[in-house]
């Protein structure tokens, strides 16, 4: 007589049917948390005219000692103009801007403070680097297509041929925010790279380079 011992088959069977029911809840769970976040914050799209602002450059440098200096109640409002001709709308509060001549980069923040010796006239300083044109509100940070947005700098120089070496630097504008270990110059004439990123994603919203001047 042939007997057939199946008592211990139903068990297995069962156990590896719940594992793969238990991977399955596992993998469809996972891909709508990740289509949750997406959905709650995708990382804007714009396309931007980016031009430089130089309004007027009267820093001057010591040929002997490098020091910065500038006119009594001098001030100005040098930087880059950055327009959203279409796409996505976005807010200041969210994005970084990470400028970049040849091998030297700096990320400027929105919550990146301005050095206390800086050229911005009284009311544009009390907006920190990123801010909207047109609009008399600081609070109001959003950037719709059509809107306008200044990245001002914080510093500029006139031509200098230093005593040391008798070499030569063009006019410039310049970022140091307060505190920071090292700053930024892009001479006139140079070309600079931009990028806006935004601080969510950690993603580029947009990129592309201009001459200054």
């Amino acid at each position: 007589m042939i007997q057939n011992n199946d008592a211990g088959v139903s068990p297995v069977v069962g156990v590896m049917l719940m594992l793969v029911v238990t991977i399955i809840i596992a993998a469809v769970v996972s891909a709508f948390a990740g289509g949750m976040g997406s959905e709650q914050h995708k990382t804007p799209q714009v396309t931007m005219n980016v031009e430089s602002v130089i309004q007027d450059i009267q820093g001057t440098i010591d040929p002997d000692t490098y020091a910065l200096t500038y006119p009594d109640g001098y001030a100005a409002a040098n930087g880059l103009l950055f327009e959203n001709t279409g796409g996505d709308t976005f807010s200041l509060n969210d994005i970084e801007i990470q400028v970049q001549y040849q091998d030297t980069k700096m990320t400027l923040r929105t919550d990146d403070k301005l050095p206390t010796k800086n050229i911005l006239p009284t009311g544009i300083s009390n907006g920190g680097y990123f801010q909207k044109i047109g609009n008399s509100s600081l609070s109001d940070r959003m950037i719709a297509p059509g809107d306008k947005f200044m990245l001002y700098a914080d510093g500029c120089a006139q031509g200098v041929t230093y005593t040391y070496d008798h070499s030569y630097y063009g006019p410039k504008i310049s970022w140091r925010p307060y505190d920071s270990k090292g700053g930024f110059s892009i001479y006139l004439n140079s070309k600079i790279r931009y990028q806006i990123i935004d601080k969510v994603t950690s993603r580029a919203i947009t990129t592309g380079e201009l001459i200054v001047n």
